[in-house]
């Protein structure tokens, strides 16, 4: 895999050397949304206002030898600095792609199964605040290639990344060095420093025959000083849209890295089953419903790779239901989101309203 990828690089850096490249046009595009929540993961009665963003900017270009490029840099409300998500794709012709990304290109299939009238699932309300394909390079700075389209039968596509350091040093410049880490949680984040962790991600998709897809995802971290498990997770989905109607089904597991300790419960994994049926009213008016099982086991050894653990089991429930609506560039949606052992807290109830005007640009 090392190996593999410090290929990739070398194409990269001939290409800069001994290539000569002609300059792309500029565009920005993007979204901006008012949105107006009543309850949320915490407090099912409480109240938000607010206005979001995401913008991207894009830059394209093609070499004398008629490969090409593309570079995009993103900005979203979410960012603390100048830029979270860039990434720089070479176009191989009938050799397919190679990218570098930034916190980009994130290749976990969880939400492929795209049933949602205004957005998959839970993705946009999460009361249950149930861990759904968090482990993913997207998280990270990587380096992936991608099989040429057409190239093999059914419509299959592959795709594979590699992590060369876990610390996610989010909107690196040229030249910025990582830090090092060590055990990463069901969200893909390092919970303490050590020794350095490197990841690679799988990803397989194929549509074979007309209105459906099918497809799965894997990844993988290693270097780990976790002595009880290494990081890894994987999600599979299938999709199938015939006239006005979609439905979807996706399975996802998450198993964080861990180090048992005496006395002390760790989260071992979780699965979750999602599923979704939407409808086309006509091509202005969408409903949809999803409904996502997360099951979270916990174990509790007595000492550090205990074979006699106990292990306990809790499942949250979350029922999303969704209308939305085009009127001309803009959407008005109204999501209800209701949860049951939400945050996998046995008892607990929780729901959210969410009303939404989003425009694109």
């Amino acid at each position: 895999m090392k190996n593999m990828f410090k290929t990739l690089l070398a194409i990269f850096s001939s290409l800069v050397i001994s290539t000569s490249a002609f300059a792309g046009g500029l565009s920005v595009s993007g979204s901006a949304e008012a949105t107006y929540i009543i309850g949320g993961t915490d407090d099912s009665n409480s109240k938000g206002l607010g206005i979001s963003n995401e913008i991207s900017f894009t830059a394209s270009g093609e070499f004398g030898n008629g490969y090409t490029w593309a570079y995009k840099m993103s900005l979203d409300e979410g960012s603390t600095i100048a830029n979270d998500d860039t990434t720089l794709v070479m176009g191989l012709a009938d050799l397919g792609n190679a990218a570098v990304c930034i916190s980009d290109c994130g290749l976990s299939t969880e939400l492929s199964y795209g049933v949602g009238a205004y957005g998959v699932g839970s993705d946009v309300v999460n009361t249950g605040s149930i861990k759904m394909g968090s482990l993913d390079v997207s998280n990270y700075n990587n380096v992936q290639y991608h099989t040429p389209a057409g190239l093999l039968p059914f419509g299959i596509a592959a795709k594979v990344a590699y992590v060369p350091n876990t610390a996610a040093a989010k909107g690196s410049s040229s030249k910025e060095g990582n830090t090092i880490e060590t055990t990463l949680n069901a969200d893909g984040v390092a919970t303490t420093a050590g020794v350095g962790q490197d990841a690679s991600m799988y990803q397989l998709t194929a549509a074979p025959i007309d209105g459906l897809s099918v497809g799965a995802s894997y990844f993988r971290a290693d270097g780990s000083t976790a002595t009880s498990q290494q990081a890894e997770g994987g999600s599979a989905f299938a999709k199938y849209a015939v006239g006005p109607v979609v439905i979807g089904y996706a399975r996802d597991a998450i198993a964080p890295s861990f180090s048992q300790t005496t006395g002390t419960a760790a989260n071992q994994l979780y699965e979750t089953t999602a599923y979704g049926i939407q409808f086309a009213v006509n091509e202005d008016f969408t409903v949809s419903y999803n409904n996502e099982k997360s099951k979270l086991t916990t174990t509790e050894g007595v000492d550090v790779g205990d074979t006699t653990a106990t292990k306990t089991r809790i499942e949250a429930t979350v029922d999303t239901y969704q209308v939305a609506y085009n009127i001309g560039g803009a959407t008005l949606a109204l999501v209800k989101s209701e949860a049951d052992n939400a945050g996998y807290k046995t008892n607990k109830e929780v729901s959210a309203t969410l009303i939404s005007l989003k425009m694109a640009f």
